[in-house]
């Protein structure tokens, strides 16, 4: 079975009841299921900058702890610098995050479930699923 990156949107969804995610989510063996440091700091990001902060931070913080989370690491690093450049030689940046996200998965040799085909159909060499 593949392993799956899921990026923020995603996992936003699935906080939100989603069915169609939620029911992914449970057919999915939880092993097979990664998430990026970058996303989970725009998760946190997003609790601190909710009027419920603190039952916002409980509910993600064990959400959050669910996921095998994967570094931005050398490997990443490099891929993301390379990428960077060519996608800027196009003319077709995308933002510094969504890059790391997508270097990670690389990387690690996963396929990033995302609704946000628009900036990381532009990779590729990028495994992408869309659930929505």
């Amino acid at each position: 079975m593949k392993n799956y990156c899921i990026d923020s949107d995603i996992l936003i969804y699935f906080l939100k009841g989603n069915q169609k995610i939620i029911d992914k989510f449970i057919r999915i063996p939880s092993y097979n299921l990664y998430i990026t440091r970058i996303n989970y700091t725009e998760l946190l990001y997003g609790a601190y900058n909710s009027e419920r902060v603190k039952e916002n931070l409980k509910k993600i913080t064990l959400f959050l702890e669910k996921f095998n989370v994967l570094e931005y690491d050398k490997n990443s690093a490099d891929i993301f610098a390379k990428l960077k450049s060519d996608l800027k030689k196009e003319g077709k940046v995308i933002a510094d995050m969504d890059l790391m996200i997508a270097s990670i998965a690389l990387a690690n040799n996963q396929t990033l479930v995302t609704n946000n085909l628009k900036h990381f159909q532009r990779i590729k060499k990028l495994k992408i699923e869309r659930w929505i």
